[in-house]
């Protein structure tokens, strides 16, 4: 099985992960998991490898036996040309991210607990992560990131923060809430669109690094009509 498979078939459903190049199903161990089924459900269809042995506790032998129960496939690892490496870090990276937008709503907590920690990935979406994106993408296409694109999310992220903390000053706990629902929303509508995309481009490379290349270029379609839609929606709220 490809990493892309992984992906693909991977969901809350049928949650696959990849350690040591094993596929887990997580399905009868989300909920036994000690540290919560969140964490897992942060690294579906992704190689979490570094992340498992950054654990000390994960090298006890009941827990080596406990991956070996899990495991269902292998993982195919075909290496991708050199110069395309850093589109499976970028692939990585996206799910990743997208994987820990998914989990934060909690029917658990208030809509202000909400907010605050949707409000903190969406801010760190603008100001980090996507400008890793367009950076990262641009070079795969041998060309550097749009500065007037980088400069369009510095705005949308001090714009994004304002937006949380007037909602939360106000103390609507209907309107908090309405707003943090639309920034998982609108934010997993981005990242939904890139990791499948992501993944097509890296399998494309099994066969054509041109058709890779195009999946790339649609990449950077679809960040920048999202910036505009942002653009919009502020612009709204004015």
């Amino acid at each position: 099985m490809s990493m892309e498979d992984v992906f693909e078939r991977s969901d809350t459903s049928c949650p696959l992960v990849v350690v040591d190049a094993q596929v887990l199903d997580l399905t009868e161990f989300l909920r036994a998991h000690p540290g919560g089924s969140a964490v897992l459900l942060a690294n579906l269809g992704r190689n979490a490898s570094a992340d498992f042995h950054h654990v000390s506790a994960h090298a006890r032998p009941g827990v080596r036996r406990k991956l070996q129960q899990l495991a269902v496939a292998e993982v195919d690892t075909v290496p991708l040309p050199t110069a395309w490496v850093s589109l499976g870090e970028l692939f990585d990276h996206v799910r990743l991210v997208r994987n820990s937008f998914a989990v934060q709503l909690s029917p658990e907590r208030d809509p202000v607990q909400d907010l605050i920690y949707l409000g903190q990935s969406y801010h760190h979406l603008l100001d980090d992560h996507l400008r890793a994106f367009v950076e990262g993408f641009s070079a795969l296409l041998g060309r550097t990131a749009d500065p007037a694109l980088l400069r369009r999310l510095d705005e949308l992220s001090s714009d994004a923060q304002s937006r949380v903390e007037d909602s939360l000053a106000k103390s609507d706990a209907s309107a908090t809430a309405s707003l943090a629902r639309w920034v998982q929303q609108h934010c997993i509508v981005l990242l939904d669109d890139s990791v499948a995309r992501t993944s097509a481009a890296v399998r494309a490379l099994r066969t054509s690094c041109i058709e890779s290349a195009a999946r790339v270029e649609e990449i950077m379609s679809v960040i920048e009509a999202w910036i505009n839609k942002s653009d919009e929606a502020k612009r709204d709220d004015a």
